[in-house]
Order: structure tokens, then C-alpha cells, then sequence
């Protein structure tokens, strides 16, 4: 099987474009037939992976993060072609949810082993897909301060820090909640809905989710006062929080959510819409590269 290899030379701090020599070398100990291109743009990433779709290429390869693969999910989706990741990302959640790892030569080992899992991916608004988690209320507040935020912050660190900075000035809102025929109004800060169960680099917001059986794992944190929430947020780290009152966990395979506020909706940390949006399961919608 061919394999197109995507680097991203802005990945890990250029990083990713470093350890092109290294992915090479090991490819070639394996006998795997592969090429090599290197992005210069987000058009570049999306219309190079869109050409594949007609191409001998069997697999394609993500250097980089999440946000690399959240662009490639969306023109893979329903294709018979595999997608694989080369973790460089500053967060790297989708890999780490995966049991996907940092080491070079264990990754290429993946590619040349071929096992092909069939994952759900979300979709939104019935046109844009994703791996991981979308969320919007408190979290979208902040992954957006966490992707514009101009202090020399990188990894996990940084979405901690814009986590704390929002709570400053955030407030709860309320949101409606459609889902299994049942609406109703909820008092929270935020709704994720989740397909993995971690993100902003290794938060277990749902720490059962899993991208295999047809299902969204819905976290909603209500109301609570900003120390509570304080004493609840490290707990989400190792996914303890979940046992507290203002949180509750759901499944579904589809949810509506409203709001009177200009919510942000983000997924796999990228910008997707505002509120109002609809969340639906797409089952075993996506063929990925995973560990034997």
C-alpha cells in the first residue's frame, strides 16, 4: 500500500519538519512505499489530501496535531482510504485517546502493520465532521483564547492558563438541550460532546467516550460558583469529576443545543460555528492506522 506523508513545518515549533530524516529513514527499514509533502498552507493540506481521494495512495499520514487531522477527517470521511498520525502537536489528544505514541519508529511501525479501525466521527450542522471532542460554552471561550493568546505558552500549559484566565470574567448561560425527543433548559457553563474521552492536552471530560460504539458520551457542567469550580477542574485531569453534582454524563446519538448567548462551537480545537448546531454519530465513518 502507498502511503502520502503530510508535515507540517509550523507543528512542535518546526519540530515536525526536523524529523522528516528520521520518518524516512525508518520508513525505508521497513519497506514501506511512500512520499513526502510538505504543507505550506491550509489550502495546501485540504486540496493536496482532496486529490488522493483519486490517487494509488492508501494511507495518509498527519505530522502534526489535531488541527491537522481535524482538516484531513474532513475530506477522508467516507472513503475508503486510511489516515494515520506522526504525533507533533502541542497537545496531541487524538493520538494519546488512540494509545497512539510519540515515538517515531513505533509510529511507522503502525503504518506498516496496517490494522484498520473503523471510528464514529462527529458531524455537525451536517456538514462538518470531527474525531474528538466539540464543545461550545465555557470551553469554546476557551480554545478560543487558548488559539490566540499572544504569551509564549505551549502544550497542555497553555489551555490551562486560558482555562483560569476565562473563569475570571465568565458567567453561566443558559442552554437548550434537545435530545431523544426530550428538550429542556439548562443553567451550565458548557455541553461537550465527545467521541473521545480527553482534550486541551489530556482532560477527560468524558472518560468513558469511545469512538466505536455509535454514541456520544454528552458532559454538562452546570451552574457553580467559580470556587467550586476551581476545586472541580483538577479533577478532570484523571477524570474524577464526573461524580460531582453540577456534572452530569449522557448518551446519545444526536443533540440539538440553543442558546441566547453568541456561543462558539469548536471541535478537535478548531473553529466550526455558533449556536445553534446539531450533533449527529456518523458510525464507523472514518479508517484509521492504529496500534495491533
Amino acid at each position: 500500500m502507498k502511503t502520502l506523508i503530510f508535515i507540517n513545518p509550523a507543528s512542535a515549533g518546526g519540530k515536525a519538519i526536523a524529523s522528516r530524516e528520521e520518518i524516512s529513514s525508518e520508513l525505508d527499514h521497513l519497506g514501506v512505499e511512500y512520499d513526502i509533502h510538505i504543507t505550506n498552507s491550509l489550502e495546501d493540506l485540504v486540496g493536496t489530501t482532496r486529490k488522493g481521494l483519486n490517487s494509488d495512495y492508501s494511507n495518509f499520514i498527519a505530522v502534526g496535531g489535531d488541527g491537522t487531522l481535524h482538516h484531513m477527517v474532513n475530506v477522508l470521511a467516507g472513503s475508503d482510504k486510511n489516515l494515520g498520525i506522526i504525533p507533533m502537536g502541542s497537545g496531541n489528544d487524538i493520538a494519546a485517546n488512540l494509545g497512539i505514541p510519540s515515538d517515531i519508529k513505533k509510529c511507522c511501525r503502525i503504518i506498516k502493520q496496517q490494522n484498520i479501525g473503523k471510528l464514529d466521527l462527529g458531524l455537525i450542522n451536517d456538514k462538518h465532521y470531527y474525531l474528538c471532542i466539540a464543545g461550545s460554552g465555557f470551553d469554546s471561550e476557551v480554545n478560543d483564547l487558548a488559539n490566540n493568546t499572544k504569551y509564549p505558552i505551549k502544550g497542555p500549559s497553555k489551555y490551562t492558563y486560558s482555562v483560569y484566565k476565562t473563569l475570571l470574567t465568565f458567567s453561566s448561560k443558559e442552554f437548550t438541550v434537545t435530545s431523544g425527543g426530550n428538550k429542556r433548559n439548562i443553567y451550565g457553563m458548557m455541553i461537550a460532546c465527545a467521541n473521545l474521552s480527553s482534550y486541551g492536552g489530556g482532560m477527560k471530560i468524558a472518560p468513558d467516550a469511545s469512538p466505536l460504539d455509535g454514541l456520544f458520551d454528552i458532559c454538562i457542567i452546570k451552574k457553580m460558583s467559580k470556587l467550586h469550580f476551581i476545586k472541580v477542574f483538577p479533577k478532570v485531569f484523571e477524570g474524577k469529576h464526573t461524580d460531582d453534582p453540577c456534572v452530569e454524563i449522557f448518551r446519545t446519538s444526536e443533540l440539538k443545543l440553543e442558546s441566547n448567548y453568541d456561543f462558539s462551537v469548536f471541535a478537535d480545537g478548531e473553529y466550526i460555528c455558533k449556536l445553534p448546531a446539531v450533533f449527529k454519530i456518523a458510525p464507523g465513518k472514518l479508517n484509521f492506522l492504529l496500534p495491533s
